[in-house]
């Protein structure tokens, strides 16, 4: 399974998903800096790796999209989530 870019750092891999689940509630951002949604919950494998983010899509938040968490980095400062 390809690391996880979620720490703030591109590529590095995040192994617990307790540290992943503390972004439920980040902003979610498109690569292009317009924001897209809000971090609901994470989804593990039987690992305990994380696997996908569910996402609040919309204006209303009606919406809901699964990201892969290989296309997300974290912006720890900020505390948001920016798509790659």
């Amino acid at each position: 399974m390809p690391d996880a870019a979620v720490d703030g750092r591109p590529d590095a891999s995040l192994t617990s998903s307790a540290a992943i689940e503390s972004r439920a509630g980040y902003a979610v951002y498109d690569p292009v800096g317009q924001k897209i949604g809000s971090a609901e919950e994470v989804f593990v494998n039987q690992e305990g790796e994380p696997v996908y983010i569910k996402v609040r899509i919309g204006l209303l938040w009606m919406r809901r999209a699964l990201i892969p968490v290989q296309f997300v980095e974290t912006d720890e400062e900020k505390q948001i989530l920016v798509l790659k």
